[in-house]
């Protein structure tokens, strides 16, 4: 049995009107950690707090000499930087407009997010003072149902995430209330 490779975790960009992969940025070194929030979103009225949000945060540390053999890219990972920067929405952009973005992180993961926004610190810079380190924090919320194109790529994707949660959500099975170390219910 031959080694796999290790999965690498990553930002997809697809394009608007098609399922076909525009970019992909690459996590260099993957994120140790990712913390995810779920509940009514920030502000919400309660009307509105039946929709559940999924807000994620992660650092992924980028390192254009880590990249090659040693020797810094040109522009270093400004390019890196700058498509980043290009996923945060701004005021003009329409949903129409934004392409479709996946987290990616394993095979379990691959969902539908927003970058809502980035937090970049830049460490190391070459003689023209391009960036050839960089942790960037990603801010990222889940895409809803309601936000995709019924029938679209992104739509059948959130859904296929859905099923995989669900599968592992059953995995943990039922449990009485032994496993907690009682007998009955006061």
């Amino acid at each position: 049995m031959k080694d796999e490779a290790p999965l690498k975790a990553g930002l997809l960009v697809l394009a608007p009107d098609s399922a076909s992969v525009r970019q992909a940025i690459v996590f260099q070194f993957n994120p140790e950690t990712l913390a995810r929030q779920i509940g009514p979103a920030p502000g919400a009225t309660p009307a509105e707090a039946a929709a559940v949000v999924e807000t994620i945060r992660l650092e992924a540390h980028f390192d254009a000499l880590a990249a090659t053999t040693g020797t810094a890219m040109p522009g270093g990972i400004a390019p890196v930087l700058a498509a980043l920067e290009a996923l945060v929405p701004h005021g003009a952009d329409g949903p129409a407009q934004r392409p479709l973005v996946l987290l990616a992180w394993g095979r379990q993961r691959v969902q539908p997010v927003q970058v809502i926004a980035l937090d970049i610190v830049e460490q190391a810079f070459d003689r023209a003072l391009n960036p050839l380190r960089a942790q960037v924090t990603l801010h990222l919320r889940a895409l809803l149902a309601n936000e995709l194109r019924a029938g679209g790529r992104g739509a059948k994707l959130l859904a296929a995430h859905a099923r995989t949660r669900a599968a592992l959500a059953a995995q943990v099975g039922p449990q009485g209330l032994e496993a907690l170390g009682l007998a009955s219910l006061p």
